[in-house]
C-alpha cells in the first residue's frame, strides 16, 4: 500500500496534440513518473509534484493536484461494480483509489468471541476493495462518508476497526 501524488493537468482546448506530448516529455526530463492516466500523471512525492507544477506554470498550464493510494500489494481485490467510482485502473493496469473519496480501515478480532467472519461479510457489502494482511488482519477500502458506519460493524460483532488512511 502506498501513498502517491497526482497533478491532473488542465490542458487548454485550442492546442494541438503534440502539445501535450511536449509537456509530458519536458516533466519526464525533471521527476520519475509511476503512471499516468491521459492528463493524469502519478509520482511518488509531494515535491516531484510540486517540480510538475512549476514546470508546467512555464507552459500556462493550470493542476490540480490529488492523494491516492496505489494498490500494488498482490492480494488487493478491487470490486468491478464500485472501484472506478472512487478510483483509477490505468493502461499499465495499476489500480489507484482516490484518497478523497475513499478511506482504508483495518477489520481485527479485538476479542474472544468476536464474530469477525460476520463482521466482514457484512462491511464488504461496502468494499471498494479489500486485502487480507500477513497478520491476519482485513483492510477494507469504504467510501470516506462510510467509516463510522464500518465502526458500528464492528462494534456490533465485537470486533475492532481502525481507520489506516
Amino acid at each position: 500500500m502506498q501513498t502517491v501524488y497526482s497533478v491532473e493537468m488542465l490542458l487548454p482546448d485550442d492546442k494541438l496534440p503534440g502539445y501535450y506530448a511536449q509537456i509530458v516529455k519536458g516533466i519526464a526530463d525533471v521527476v520519475t513518473l509511476i503512471d499516468r492516466d491521459k492528463t493524469m500523471l502519478f509520482v511518488k512525492s509531494g515535491e516531484d509534484a510540486d517540480a510538475i507544477e512549476a514546470f508546467t506554470a512555464k507552459y500556462k498550464v493550470q493542476c490540480e493536484r490529488g492523494t491516492w493510494l496505489r494498490l500494488d500489494e498482490p492480494g488487493w481485490h478491487p470490486n468491478p461494480q464500485l472501484f472506478t467510482d472512487y478510483g483509477i485502473i490505468t493502461r499499465s493496469d495499476n489500480h489507484f483509489l482516490d484518497l478523497q473519496l475513499a478511506a482504508v480501515v483495518s477489520f481485527s478480532a479485538s476479542s474472544p468471541d468476536a464474530e469477525l467472519a460476520s463482521a466482514l461479510e457484512q462491511a464488504s457489502e461496502h468494499a471498494l476493495a479489500d486485502l487480507t494482511t500477513e497478520d491476519g488482519r482485513k483492510l477494507i477500502a469504504v467510501d470516506r462518508h462510510q467509516v463510522e458506519l464500518m465502526e458500528g460493524i464492528a462494534r456490533a460483532y465485537r470486533c475492532h476497526a481502525e481507520l489506516i488512511l
